[in-house]
């Protein structure tokens, strides 16, 4: 009976939610703010989906698609009606919206999913990838060096990227990734390989070679996809507890080597791991004795010129740890150990924003964590000590008042001595350091087609900062977002953000010593100010053809000067036919100066992201096709190219190009088998 309900269902949803939904509409946000670790993570996701049949609370809240009654709609369904019998069956869930599972199609799976409505998930399935990238101008790096600049890059100029990945999706994973970035001179620069087993018996999860760890809030260790602060300003606010997962990304840091093992007895679990790998870090000059310590890690991944190359893998680091947790069918309470050794000591410039910094060869970290459900709320909170004596707190709750208003509070601090090597908690800082600071969030929803979202962030810094000469400063941040989807097939949507913080501003002052006037450098801390709007539309117009159009802006100022102003506007097309697909956009950009940088998200081949910041006056242009040529191999490509106006370079240093334009080209091609 409930096959022949399904395939009623499909006749009217199916062809709807096959539809394409670009990363953008699941992310719900412009590209400003989103680190490239976010974005790695995010595609992590996409190239992992989840079983419904098979996954947890803590796993399907990550996404940041459901609301905490939607979930628990979710949960109780399929313990009333039993597993899936397809993805399309969540239709049946009265709470799950059309939009809702939009976005939510690209991420899920069903392992019982039947022959006669589409493939069998049950089998396993391999596939290799293909990636290969240049940008055709020459870069000062690849030209041939001068007397007076002998400084130049390794290798070609060609990026190249081969990702494979066998995946059975009840208890089997095994991949790895092997990159190149432009100007190295080893096609192997970057590797990384995993195997994962899951659900034996006892053993939840195993996993032999590079994974990530993500446990209570982020304190600690906090390797699983955040948006932190967004235009969703309610789900991203908590962090669950996956414990670990493999590691398929292409960036060189933020990751582990070695195993990891996690037990399951009734509500009880266990965790150990155990990590060895080579970090890049810049290395300081023998000290007397000949010791050679180190005074940053590096993580851009580049191996190109001497003093790059000179970096790569010069520090050897451990990690090892574990915890346990108790979960019931509402709650959960967990503690974990994690330990960091350094093979050289780590021993950053001798400034006064470092003075709390880390010092020395080895961290611990002791953390305690829990997460109470309730019917219509979530509460949950971190407490973490490291062996500094310093201390990061995070608690905080959301929840849905009713089926039209959700909302979120969080409260954090982390001392100026706090150290945490791997934690990615919700902060303003980059880093879980020096930063006390209160969110709330609300969205309201007074129909299907309206959406209000707004946050408030408040954040005060006790220590000194990097480009922030003085103690005890303060800021804050709001973002108010409106969006009305008139149709299925059309969405409109404006977005407003103000940011204001306390930082150095330098004049320069005029003065008569000797009777001669000289000039001196002011610096003084102050507050700064900008100011964001972004607005987006978005249609179907035919089955086949689809358009979004954007339009930005921004002001930036400090208190003593006068405003500067940036702006763009760009036109997006989409079409596709059958094995076809062609999106393209024109955008033109005029900004004051970097700090009115204007970031769009751009569409990419499968598995990639692209979000350049628009700077300067110009006209940006892309295109990416894509050719499915059978069912198993499909082909990507994608030119783009950057116009300026009045200037007569791109670029600086060794990635200079002499000419007032850039483009790049980029091609890739997946098998499936």
């Amino acid at each position: 009976m409930k096959q022949v309900i399904l395939l009623l269902i499909l006749g009217i949803i199916a062809p709807k939610l096959q539809a394409q939904v670009s990363n953008e509409d699941i992310l719900g946000t412009s590209a400003e703010g989103v680190s490239e670790e976010t974005f790695e993570n995010w595609l992590q996701l996409q190239s992992n989906p989840i079983d419904i049949n098979r996954v947890d609370y803590e796993s399907l809240s990550e996404l940041g698609i459901l609301s905490t009654i939607q979930l628990k709609a979710f949960f109780d369904y399929r313990k009333s009606f039993g597993p899936f019998v397809s993805i399309y069956e969540l239709q049946s869930i009265p709470e799950l919206s059309l939009e809702v599972l939009k976005k939510l199609a690209p991420l899920i799976t069903c392992s019982q999913e039947i022959n006669s409505i589409g493939r069998d998930l049950r089998l396993a399935k391999s596939w290799l990838l293909l990636r290969i990238s240049q940008t055709l101008e020459e870069k000062k790096g690849f030209s041939p060096p001068t007397k007076t600049s002998i400084v130049r890059y390794a290798d070609s100029p060609v990026k190249s990227l081969l990702r494979y990945k066998y995946a059975n999706p009840k208890n089997l994973s095994i991949g790895f990734t092997i990159e190149k970035d432009e100007g190295e001179n080893n096609w192997t620069d970057f590797t990384s390989f995993h195997v994962q087993i899951q659900n034996k018996g006892i053993l939840k999860n195993l996993i032999a070679g590079d994974y990530q760890l993500q446990m209570g809030q982020g304190l600690a260790t906090g390797g699983g996809f955040s948006l932190g602060k967004s235009a969703e300003t309610i789900l991203f606010t908590r962090k669950p507890t996956l414990g670990g997962r493999p590691y398929t990304s292409t960036l060189e840091s933020g990751f582990f080597r070695g195993v990891l093992t996690n037990f399951q007895w009734r509500k009880w679990q266990g965790l150990g791991f155990i990590s060895r790998v080579s970090r890049d870090a810049n290395q300081l000059e023998p000290d007397s004795l000949g010791v050679v310590n180190v005074s940053s890690l590096q993580t851009s991944g580049f191996h190109r010129t001497t003093s790059e190359i000179a970096d790569k893998n010069a520090l050897l680091e451990t990690n090892l740890g574990g915890g346990f947790s108790y979960q019931s069918e509402f709650s959960r309470v967990g503690m974990m150990l994690h330990y960091t050794y350094f093979d050289k000591s780590l021993q950053k410039a001798n400034k006064t924003y470092n003075q709390y910094e880390f010092a020395g060869f080895q961290n611990i970290l002791m953390s305690f964590y829990y997460n109470y459900t309730l019917s219509f709320a979530q509460i949950f909170g971190e407490v973490t000590r490291s062996s500094s004596g310093g201390y990061g707190a995070i608690l905080g709750a959301i929840g849905s008042l009713n089926r039209r208003w959700d909302m979120s509070l969080l409260f954090r601090k982390f001392t100026p001595d706090f150290h945490s090597f791997y934690g990615n908690a919700f902060s303003e800082n980059t880093r879980n350091i020096n930063e006390t600071g209160i969110y709330w969030g609300i969205k309201f929803m007074p129909s299907r087609r309206w959406q209000w979202t707004a946050y408030v962030d408040y954040f005060y810094f006790p220590w000194y900062k990097y480009l922030v000469d003085k103690p005890r400063t303060q800021g804050f941040e709001t973002l108010l977002k409106l969006s009305y989807q008139p149709s299925k097939l059309s969405r409109i949507s404006g977005q407003l953000r103000l940011e204001n913080k306390e930082e150095n501003f330098s004049w320069k002052e005029s003065y008569i010593e000797n009777n001669k006037t000289k000039t001196r450098t002011i610096t003084e801390v102050t507050p700064r100010y900008r100011w964001t709007f972004n607005s987006y539309y978005s249609n179907k117009l035919t089955s086949n053809i689809s358009i979004q159009s954007r339009i930005s802006g921004s002001a930036f100022k400090f208190k003593q000067q006068n405003a500067t102003y940036g702006w763009a506007i760009s036109q997006d097309a989409k079409w596709s036919k059958g094995a076809w697909s062609l999106a393209a956009r024109i955008a033109y950009f005029s900004t004051q100066d970097y700090d009115n940088r204007q970031y769009t998200y751009e569409q990419d081949v499968q598995y990639a992201f692209s979000f350049p910041a628009y700077y300067g006056r110009g006209w940006r242009y892309y295109s990416v096709l894509s050719y499915d040529i059978n069912k198993s191999l499909t082909f990507w490509l994608r030119w783009s190219r950057t116009d300026y106006i009045n200037q007569e370079t791109v670029g600086s240093g060794l990635d200079e190009i002499p000419v007032p334009h850039r483009s790049d080209v980029k091609a890739q091609i997946r098998w499936v088998f």
